[in-house]
């Protein structure tokens, strides 16, 4: 009774795997796609919280909810009838000055306008009202008028004339200060001990110019305060059309040839650094070592025999002829050159030159058969095969004409 050994495969004692597998990258990934997540949305709520909070960091900007800003009482003025008009540039505020009926509150302290577009401006709109003017203002718009320096900065000025607006404000806080020329018919408010007045009215024609001093009266953050807001709702409301015009320094007219600064389009720098950013990301990302590499077997092993096979029929499908014998060449010129002693960094042609002077043929036909002959089909990629066996079966004989050894 015969017994059967059954032989157990030996057990790996070593269950580490050296290469990781998909889930384990997965894995190791979702922490820092966690961290890109939480990221995104922090970024979103901070943009969704502050949007309506946004500033613009220009000085009685009517438009900006900042202290700075003036937006309280361009809201007032809205919702009690007035269209309140914020231009852009300087066309756009000539444009909408010079439609009737319209007021015009200037508010330059950078000093944008040239004269000759101030004068222009003014020209075309109907009341207009200077915010702490400067020089170039006055002697643009009103000449007559000078500055006459800050009033004590604790002591509100009083109204002290018989202008409506400046009368239901009674005091307004104290600024810059301005003075006209003697006898003069101008409407003179708010005195100061500078000898000066918070707010000057010059009549021009069928309308009036007014200068005001103190004009942080109007910003957010003191138009609560004494009657600034009753003065200004009356200087900027007397109208239906209110044009609050802040120069910039686009509105500098140009006196040369345009910068490079100026001809480069806006969005050129914001696309070029994302564009280095991104380069930077992927060079790091796809240039990161991933550590030594790990030696593993194939789980298969392919026969150098079929190998060749798979390639002959790769070349034979896609009719690559030249693609065949350029392998073939390579190898027998290789072996050729072996066989008779030449270096390795020998070219065809001298392979082909020592081939011709050791077999005593014509070089020219030596070196079609390793170079220049082209086969024309598959019949002549067999035949120059062939040739190539039996171009190296004789050189192999000259080199060695002792006849080989028989296996015993």
């Amino acid at each position: 009774m015969s017994t059967t050994t059954r032989i157990e495969p030996p057990v790996s004692t070593d269950d580490r795997v050296l290469t990781p597998r998909a889930r384990t990258v997965a894995r190791r990934g979702l922490f820092w796609a966690g961290v890109a997540g939480v990221c995104l949305v922090v970024v979103v709520a901070s943009m969704l919280l502050t949007r309506g909070g946004a500033t613009s960091g220009l000085l009685l900007d009517p438009a900006d909810p900042a202290p700075t800003g003036a937006k309280a009482i361009a809201e007032v003025l809205r919702n009690q009838g007035v269209d309140v008009i914020l231009p852009d540039g300087y066309d756009e505020a000539l444009a909408a000055s010079s439609e009737p009926g319209t007021t015009l509150a200037l508010y330059d302290p950078s000093g944008y306008l040239a004269g000759d577009r101030l004068t222009e401006l003014a020209g075309v709109a109907g009341d207009v009202v200077l915010l702490s003017p400067g020089f170039r203002h006055l002697q643009a718009v009103a000449p007559a008028v000078r500055a006459a320096g800050p009033a004590d900065q604790y002591t509100p000025l009083d109204a002290d004339c018989g202008d409506g607006a400046a009368a239901r404000a009674g005091t307004i806080s104290p600024g810059s200060t301005f003075a006209d020329s003697e006898g003069s018919d101008a409407i003179r408010c708010f005195p100061a001990d500078t000898g000066g007045f918070g707010l000057l009215g010059i009549q021009d024609g069928s309308d009036r110019i007014w200068v005001l001093g103190p004009s942080d009266a109007l910003s957010n953050d003191l138009v609560l305060l004494h009657g600034n807001a009753a003065l200004g709702l009356g200087l900027l409301g007397g109208s239906d059309r209110l044009v609050w015009y802040l120069p910039s320094i686009a509105d500098v007219e140009a006196s040369g040839p345009p910068s490079l600064a100026e001809l480069t389009p806006t969005w050129l720098v914001p696309v070029t650094s994302l564009c280095a950013i991104t380069v930077l990301v992927a060079m790091f990302w796809r240039g990161r070592r991933f550590g030594p590499l790990v030696a593993e077997d194939l789980p298969v092993t392919v026969p150098a025999g079929e190998t060749m096979e798979g390639r002959s029929r790769l070349y034979q499908r896609s009719a690559a002829r030249t693609r065949a014998v350029d392998a073939l060449r390579i190898g027998a010129v290789g072996r050729l050159g072996d066989a008779l002693g030449l270096s390795r960094h020998a070219s065809v042609g001298e392979v082909s030159d020592a081939v011709a002077s050791a077999l005593g043929r014509n070089p020219g036909e030596v070196r079609g058969i390793l170079l220049d002959d082209l086969p024309g089909s598959e019949r002549d990629v067999v035949a120059l095969s062939d040739t190539l066996r039996d171009l190296e079966s004789a050189v192999a004989a000259a080199v060695d004409p002792r006849p080989p050894t028989r296996p015993r």
